[in-house]
């Protein structure tokens, strides 16, 4: 890293000084602070797919109580894992060209004090079915800055544990590029009156996902639903969401899909629509296998009986 310094020139009775003017905020609470960062991210087998965590000691030297962030760029696609995401990071992360995220993030704990030594973990998790060997993956990197200023960026290596703990002889792991999301449904549609004169109806609605590629989930959609109806919606996470967020690999969930009309509505068979999943991608790779990411239904209303 290049610090740029600034110098003041003073003359006086004819004599030059050279004088170094006064470190910057940033440089004041970084100065003398270290950290140190695990070399190597074991994921561990999990009843649903892998996680694992890197350690990294920050000790803080600055004269009053200041801030630390990391920067993390994530080993494999979609495995940064931080359910304060949304509040602890700074955006929602820059997009590598291979699919991963760097993103920049506070560190755990709040406001450090002078001379304080704390320790944090960055965690992982790849959704992806578990083997019985060992697998190797490419580096991430982690970097730590105190008051804005870095004081390390280091590499480390990933490793997958084998089923029987065994880390020898690792294979290659190769994530799935594309998403294979796919739909079913359970029989048909009917709606029926409310005491308000709208209409509602439920529909089960089978999900599946057949790829380990990462994705924020999924998206659920009505497709040729007539101009009366409403977007539909889940009870669990509301409008065209799927509930549940991230797939595992080869994971399906069952849910009710609800769906609403307006009072003016026709009362019978209004035809056949549909409803489609996508899965929720940054880089937009296109389904493996689109054909199934549809599944159609007959409607039809009726009074209240």
């Amino acid at each position: 890293m290049r610090t740029r310094k600034s110098t003041v020139l003073a003359g006086v009775l004819g004599l030059t000084a050279a004088l170094s003017a006064a470190p910057g905020p940033a440089h004041a609470a970084s100065a003398g602070s270290t950290a140190t960062v695990a070399d190597r991210l074991f994921l561990e087998p999990t009843d649903r797919g892998y996680r694992g965590s890197v350690e990294v000691n920050l000790t803080y030297r600055g004269m009053e109580p200041g801030r630390a962030t990391y920067v993390i760029t994530e080993p494999i696609p979609g495995s940064y894992e931080n359910v304060e995401w949304g509040t602890s990071c700074y955006s929602g992360g820059e997009l590598l060209p291979d699919g991963r995220i760097r993103v920049e993030c506070d560190v755990p704990g709040g406001e450090l004090s002078p001379g304080e030594q704390r320790t944090f973990t960055v965690d992982f998790q790849v959704l992806t079915t578990v083997q019985p060997y060992a697998m190797k993956a490419g580096n991430g990197e982690l970097a730590v800055k105190v008051g804005g200023a870095e004081v390390t960026d280091e590499n480390f290596t990933t490793r997958f544990r084998s089923t029987t703990g065994s880390l020898a002889d690792p294979q290659r792991y190769v994530q799935d590029r594309q998403p294979d999301a796919a739909v079913t449904v359970s029989g048909d549609l009917t709606m029926v009156r409310q005491p308000d004169g709208t209409f509602e109806g439920r529909l089960p609605v089978t999900v599946r996902y057949d790829s380990d590629a990462a994705h924020g989930g999924m998206s659920i959609v009505g497709v040729n639903l007539p101009a009366s109806f409403g977007y539909p919606w889940s009870q669990e996470c509301s409008h065209e969401c799927v509930p549940g967020g991230e797939f595992m690999e080869g994971e399906e969930r069952t849910f009710d899909l609800y769906f609403f009309a307006s009072a003016d509505t026709p009362i019978g068979d209004l035809g056949q629509a549909g409803v489609e999943v996508k899965a929720l991608r940054l880089d937009g790779y296109p389904d493996s296998d689109p054909a199934d990411n549809v599944a159609t239904f007959s409607i039809t209303t009726t009074e209240a009986p």
